[in-house]
C-alpha cells in the first residue's frame, strides 16, 4: 500500500521547476515547455530520473493519488513555496501531467513495477488450520450448530460424587450458581449432590483463552478432550479418573473457596467438546462459577451465546509459537523466512506428531494387538502425506516419506512420528503453490482462499475426477465452502483487520471524565460491533453499503443505558434504532469512536487517518515529522477542532491533513467513548468541512450521515474494500492476476448490489482458476455483467 506524497517533497519538486523557469526566462505567460523537459532539466537532479529520490536531497519517491487536474490546481495555487502563483497555466499542467503519468499515479507505478504472484509459504494461521483439519480428516467431525447453554443433569449422591440417582435433566444457560447451604433443586438433599454439564464451546476467534473454575466444593473441567467429546450417557467417574482434566479441583479443600485456572489455544470458527463435573459432599456451602478470558477481553462468566447443548468432536490444535508473518504490505503473508521460522516449523511438526501418536488407533482405525496394525499404520502415513501435499503421492515420494521410515528394527510408533514430521516439514506442505497447475492446485487455492486450510474430501474428490476446470465448477464448490463455519471465521478475521480491532487492545479512558467505561464495557462494545457486522454480512443481501449506512446499534441493557437508548426488554443484545443523523454504520459505532480517541477527548486525527486508509481506501504515508499531541500546550478555551486546526495548519502538514481533518471533524459530535454530544468545551460542535476527493471533486461534509452516503456511493472506497478483501484472502496483490483484475472484481461487486459473500467467492475463483477470469465470472445472485477482458496472469 503506497501512500500520498508528502507535501514538502511535492513543494520541492515544483519549486525547483518554477525557479528554473524563471532562471531560463520561461515565465508562465510565455510558451509552455513540455513537462518532461521541465522535469529532466530542473527536477531530476534532486528527485532522480524516475522520481525515485536522491539521497541527501529528496530521499522519498514521488508518488500519490491526486488526479492530474487536482495536481495541476494544487501547483498553480501553492507553488513555488516562496512565491506561490508563478508556476501556473500551461507550465503547471505540463509538469503535473508528466509527473502523474510517469511515476506519480498508482497506474504509473503498476506499469513501471508490474505486480507478480509471489511464492509464499503457509502463514501462521494457515499452518494451524491445516494441521487441525489434516488430523481431523481421519475421523468423523461433528460441530455444534446452535447456542443456548449446556445440558445439565442433577444427581442425588451417596458418598463423594457417587451418583445414586438422576433427578433432573435441563438446560442451563450459564454456570454461575450459589446454592449457599441449600439444595440446587427439589428432590436432592443439601448435604451431598452432583451435577454434570455437557455440550460444546463455540469459539468465535482464534487465540489463547483462559478459563477459571471457582468453587468450595469439587469440580473438574474437560475441554477439547476425547472424554468431553464422548457419549454423555456412557461417561462415568472411572472415565474421568483415566484422563487429565483441563481444570482439576476434585480433591476437597474442606470448604475453602478455590480457583482452578487453565490456558487453552483454540481456533476460531469451531466448536470444542466441553464437560464440567461438580459435586458437594458435606461442605457447609455450595457454589460454582465457570468463567473465561477470551483474547483481548476481560474475565467474565462464559456467556450463553458461546455455549451449546450439542456435542462436538475434539480438534488437534498446534500451540507452537511462530515468528510474526510479514505485514509490510498491510496484510499478513508468508514471505519471510528465517532461522526462527524454520525452527518453529520443526517444533510444530514434532508437536503434531505427538498429537497423532496420542490418537493413533482412532485415526488409523486400528486396535491393540491387531495382526494388520503395521500395514494399516503405513497406509495411514501415506494418506496423511497425500492430504498434506494436497495431491496423490508419486511412488518415489511414498518411498521417501513412508516406506523408508518403517525400516527393520525401528519401532513402528517411532516410524509414524518420523513420517509425520517429514511430511509437515516438507516444502510440499509448507509451500502450497509447488507442483503442477492442475485440478489439485485449483482445489488447494480455493480452500486456502476461503478457509486458510486444506481441501475437504468433496473438493479433493472433484479434483480427482477432473471437475475443477471451469468457472462454474469452481464457483459451485466455493459457494459450498462459504457455508462452513471456517469461512465465517476467516471473513470475521478480515473485518477485525479492516476495522483495526487490534488498536482497541489497550482502550482506557479517564475514569473521572467517563465513569463506568471499564474493560467490561469495552468487551460489550466489541461484541456489539461483531454482531452488527455478522448481521449485515450473513444476511441474505450481504450488502457492504449497510456497513456504512445502517442507523442502528446492537446494545445490551448496560450499553443502552450508557449511550442514552431505550433499555432492551431482555438481558441480551438487540438492534436499537437511532435517528439517521446520529448513527451511521461503522462510522459512528462507539467501539471504533472510542478506539480512535484520546484518554480524555476525541481525536479527529486518529479517526480521520483510520477512515482515509481503511474505509475510503486512500493512501497516506507516515508524516515526515511526527508531532505529539499535547493537550496542555493549547489555549484551554479551544475546542478539539480548533486545536487540531492550529496543530496541522502548516503547509507541510496540510498535504495529508487536507484529507484527514474533514473526515475527523465530521465525527466531532461524538466524545471519546462514542456518545453523541452537541458541545465541546462549552462551544457548539462544528462538524462541517469541505472534503476533496482524489479526482478533485469537493464534497460538503456536515456530519456522519454525509460521510456515510459519500463513502457508500464512492467508487474509490468500494474498490479499496475489494482490494483489501482480496489481499487478506489470497495473500497477494490483485494486479498480480492481471492488470484489470481489481477493476473487474469491482464491477462484479457493484452489479451484485455490493454482496460481500459473493464478492469473496469471485475473489477465490480468480485466484483458484486464473484463466477463468477471462470468462463471464460475474454470475452472482443479484445480476450479470460482461467484464472487460483481463491480461494473462503473471507468474502462473
Amino acid at each position: 500500500m503506497k501512500p500520498v506524497v508528502p507535501i514538502l517533497i511535492l513543494c520541492a519538486v515544483l519549486l525547483a521547476a518554477c525557479v528554473a523557469n524563471r532562471n531560463h526566462g520561461l515565465q508562465s505567460a510565455g510558451p509552455a515547455r513540455p513537462g518532461e523537459d521541465i522535469y529532466r532539466t530542473d527536477c531530476a537532479r534532486c528527485h532522480g530520473p524516475a522520481g525515485e529520490g536522491v539521497a541527501g536531497k529528496a530521499d522519498e519517491p514521488l508518488y500519490g493519488e491526486r488526479s492530474v487536474e487536482s495536481l495541476a490546481k494544487y501547483i498553480a495555487r501553492t507553488m513555488p513555496e516562496d512565491k506561490p502563483g508563478t508556476c501556473i497555466g500551461p507550465d503547471a499542467d505540463a509538469v503535473a501531467t508528466y509527473i502523474h503519468s510517469s511515476f506519480y499515479s498508482p497506474q504509473a507505478r503498476s506499469r513501471n513495477q508490474p505486480a507478480k504472484i509471489d511464492l509464499v509459504r503457509l502463514t501462521n494461521r494457515q499452518y494451524r488450520e491445516s494441521v487441525a483439519d489434516l488430523i481431523s480428516s481421519f475421523r468423523p467431525v461433528k460441530q455444534a450448530t446452535q447456542s443456548g447453554g449446556l445440558e445439565a443433569e442433577y444427581f442425588q449422591s451417596e458418598g463423594m460424587n457417587k451418583k445414586k440417582q438422576s433427578v433432573l435433566k435441563r438446560r442451563d444457560r450459564t454456570v454461575d450458581f450459589d446454592y449457599k447451604e441449600g439444595s440446587p433443586i427439589e428432590g436432592i438433599t443439601a448435604d451431598q449432590f452432583s451435577i454434570v454439564w455437557n455440550g460444546s464451546l463455540r469459539v468465535p476467534d482464534s487465540g489463547e483463552y483462559q478459563f477459571r473454575v471457582t468453587t468450595p466444593n469439587g469440580a473438574r473441567l474437560y475441554l477439547n478432550t476425547d472424554l468431553a467429546a464422548g457419549d454423555a450417557n456412557k461417561r462415568d467417574d472411572s472415565d474421568a479418573r483415566r484422563q487429565p482434566a483441563t481444570v482439576d479441583l476434585w480433591v476437597s479443600s474442606g470448604g475453602a473457596v478455590r480457583e482452578g485456572l487453565a490456558q487453552v489455544s483454540l481456533l476460531g470458527g469451531r466448536s470444542y467438546p466441553l464437560r464440567l463435573d461438580y459435586f458437594k459432599f458435606k461442605e457447609k456451602s455450595a457454589s460454582l462459577k465457570f468463567e473465561w478470558k477470551p483474547p483481548q477481553g476481560p474475565w467474565s462468566v462464559v456467556p450463553v451465546e458461546v455455549l451449546s447443548p450439542e456435542s462436538s468432536s475434539s480438534t488437534a490444535v498446534v500451540t507452537t509459537v511462530f515468528p510474526a508473518d510479514d505485514g509490510s504490505k498491510g496484510y499478513e503473508r508468508g514471505t519471510s523466512i528465517s532461522k526462527a521460522w524454520l525452527e518453529a516449523t520443526t517444533k510444530a511438526a514434532v508437536e503434531a506428531a505427538g498429537l497423532v501418536e496420542a490418537r493413533l488407533n482412532s485415526l488409523a482405525g486400528t486396535k491393540e494387538n491387531a495382526t494388520n496394525r503395521i500395514e494399516a499404520w503405513q497406509q495411514f502415513c501415506a494418506t496423511f502425506a497425500e492430504r498434506a501435499f494436497r495431491r496423490p503421492l508419486t511412488p518415489e515420494l511414498r518411498t521417501i516419506v513412508v516406506d523408508q521410515q518403517f525400516t527393520a528394527g525401528l519401532e513402528p510408533e517411532i516410524a509414524i512420528k518420523r513420517s509425520v514430521i517429514l511430511t509437515l516439514t516438507s516444502p510440499r506442505f509448507l509451500y502450497p503453490e509447488l507442483g503442477d497447475t492442475d485440478d489439485y492446485q485449483v482445489a488447494s487455492r480455493l480452500s486456502l482462499a476461503l478457509w486458510d486450510s486444506l481441501p475437504d474430501e468433496a473438493l479433493s474428490a472433484a479434483a480427482r475426477r477432473g471437475e475443477l476446470n471451469t468457472a462454474e465448477q469452481v464457483r459451485e464448490h466455493a459457494h459450498r465452502l462459504m457455508q462452513d463455519p471456517r469461512a465465517r471465521a476467516k471473513l470475521r478475521e478480515f473485518f477485525h483487520q479492516w476495522l483495526s480491532f487490534e488498536e482497541a487492545g489497550d482502550i482506557a479512558k479517564d475514569p473521572i471524565a467517563y465513569p463506568g467505561f471499564d474493560a467490561g464495557m469495552v468487551a460489550d462494545l466489541r461484541n456489539s460491533l461483531d454482531r452488527f457486522v455478522d448481521e449485515v454480512i450473513w444476511s441474505e443481501r450481504s450488502d457492504y453499503r449497510q456497513l456504512l449506512l445502517a442507523d442502528y446499534l446492537y446494545l445490551n441493557p448496560r450499553l443502552a443505558r450508557y449511550y442514552g437508548a431505550d433499555v432492551p426488554a431482555v438481558d441480551e443484545f438487540v438492534a436499537v434504532k437511532f435517528a439517521a443523523d446520529q448513527r451511521a454504520g461503522i462510522f459512528t459505532h462507539p467501539f471504533l469512536l472510542a478506539t480512535f480517541s484520546y484518554h480524555r477527548s476525541s481525536s479527529p486525527i486518529h479517526r480521520g487517518v483510520f477512515l482515509t486508509r481503511n474505509v475510503l481506501g486512500r493512501f497516506l504515508k507516515p508524516p515526515p515529522l511526527a508531532i505529539e499531541f499535547m493537550d496542555d500546550r493549547f489555549d484551554p478555551s479551544l475546542s478539539m477542532r480548533e486545536k487540531v486546526t492550529e496543530l496541522t495548519g502548516k503547509p507541510a502538514c496540510m498535504g495529508c491533513h487536507a484529507t484527514i481533518n474533514p473526515l475527523g471533524f465530521s465525527l466531532e459530535h461524538y466524545d471519546a467513548v462514542g456518545r453523541f454530544r452537541t458541545e465541546d468545551n462549552h462551544k457548539p460542535i462544528d462538524a462541517a468541512s469541505d472534503y476533496t476527493a482524489p479526482d478533485g471533486q469537493v464534497f460538503k461534509l456536515r456530519g456522519p450521515r454525509d460521510l456515510a452516503e459519500h463513502a457508500a456511493s464512492n467508487p474509490e472506497a468500494r474498490a479499496g474494500f475489494v482490494r483489501q478483501l482480496f489481499q487478506h484472502s489470497i495473500k497477494q496483490a490483485p494486479a498480480a492476476y492481471g492488470t484489470n483484475t481489481l477493476k473487474q472484481l469491482d464491477a462484479t461487486f457493484a452489479t451484485s448490489e455490493t454482496h460481500v459473500r459473493n464478492l469473496l467467492v469471485e475473489i477465490a475463483l480468480t485466484a483458484a482458476l486464473p484463466d477463468a477470469i477471462r470468462e463471464t465470472t460475474t454470475k452472482v445472485a443479484a445480476g450479470k455483467v460482461n467484464p472487460p477482458e483481463t491480461q494473462p496472469c503473471a507468474g502462473l
